[in-house]
Parts: C-alpha cells; structure tokens; sequence
C-alpha cells in the first residue's frame, strides 16, 4: 500500500467515528437527527474554485496561437478539481452516514492497524536516509576532532616560538 491510499482509508475511517460520535451524542441527549439531510446540506463542495481556475487562464492569456490550447487545459484542470472535490465531499458524507447509521461496529481496531501501517511505511521510507545521515554526523565530529587537533599542535608551535624570542 502507498502511504497515500493509507492516509485517505484513515481519512475514511475517522468519518465514520465522527458519525458514531454523532449517534453516542444524540443518545446522550435523547434527541434524534436525520443525518442524511443534515450531511446533504452542510456538506457541500463549492465549485468554484475550478471555475475561477478556468476564468484565470482564460482572462491572462493573450497570445494567439495558444490560446485554445490554454482554455481547453484550464477547462480540464478545473473539471478535474472540481471532480476530485466533489468525490471527497461524498465520500466524506457516506463515511459519516455509514457511521451514524451503524454505531455497533468497532472500528478502533481497524483504524489502529491502518495508522500502524502508516507509521510503519514512514519509518521503511526514512530508513534510506539515516545511513547518510548517521554518515554526515560522524564525518562531522571526525572533521572537528581533526581541526582542535591542529588547533593544538598550532597553539604548541606558536607557543614555543614565542618563548624562544
């Protein structure tokens, strides 16, 4: 798995305990709420971020045999965006819906395994680095343990010069 795939099922995964939150609170507090009318209203992706993606690249452009090239990929970066946020914003509702309409399945197993996991593939994806690491520090200390030796043997030098004269 790539770190990626793993940081979005955590993503996923904490929805879903954010919707059994939801759920243990309302039978806390004896209320009811319909949550798939409140996900389909408070979460909503705004489109306009693609949009003003499209505008910009339409509006700076000025040199002609470019330009279609331009809108036509300042069209599809902006669909894209669009579609990459809009496909976030419904997984995040099906998370929190799926849930809050099950709070009986446990899923601190699962997303403990899944941060696990991630730790787990940060430390395979760092360990590369820490022999070069562990290479410049002691190449470090060993330059510095070679200059206060020449520091040394300079001030003994020129120590003994100056008691000669």
């Amino acid at each position: 798995m790539r770190i990626i795939t793993v940081m979005i099922l955590i993503a996923i995964v904490a929805l879903m305990f954010a919707g059994q939150t939801a759920y243990k609170f309302d039978l806390e507090h004896n209320t009811t709420r319909d949550i798939y009318n409140l996900t389909e209203n408070s979460l909503i992706w705004n489109s306009s971020i693609g949009e003003n993606i499209k505008t910009n690249i339409k509006s700076e452009m000025d040199i002609r045999g470019y330009d279609v090239n331009i809108k036509r990929f300042g069209n599809v970066l902006g669909e894209f965006i669009n579609f990459l946020g809009y496909s976030v914003m419904e997984v995040g509702k099906w998370s929190i819906e799926y849930g809050y309409s099950n709070p009986e399945h446990d899923l601190g197993f699962f997303l403990n395994f899944l941060i696990k996991i991630f730790w787990l593939i940060l430390i395979i994806v760092l360990i590369p680095l820490v022999i070069p690491l562990l290479a410049i520090i002691y190449l470090s200390f060993k330059g510095v343990y070679l200059l206060t030796i020449k520091i040394k043997e300079w001030f003994k030098k020129n120590g003994k010069r100056k008691t000669k004269t």
